[in-house]
């Protein structure tokens, strides 16, 4: 497998996981929403919501950081 393919490979591996994550994300809030306030279980989900949050934030540094090599390469250009 070409450098190329590898990295094409890998942006949408990350991409694919930024989307798992994102709607995991929304059930998260969903759930919460559904609670009342008080209820323990909102800053449990609150804390999961929060670390799946800054994993979305690290994919999409390292999603930026391929689209970038490759750029860089001219192997992929960014719509204008």
């Amino acid at each position: 497998m070409s450098e190329r393919s590898q990295a094409e490979q890998d942006l949408r591996a990350t991409s694919d996981a930024i989307q798992s994550d994102a709607a995991r994300l929304a059930e998260l809030e969903d759930v919460k929403r559904g609670l009342d306030p008080s209820d323990p279980r909102v800053d449990q989900l609150s804390e999961q919501a929060y670390e799946l949050a800054a994993e979305i934030k690290d994919k999409s540094e390292a999603e930026r950081e391929l689209s970038d090599k490759l750029e860089q390469n001219g192997e992929r250009q960014r719509p204008s």
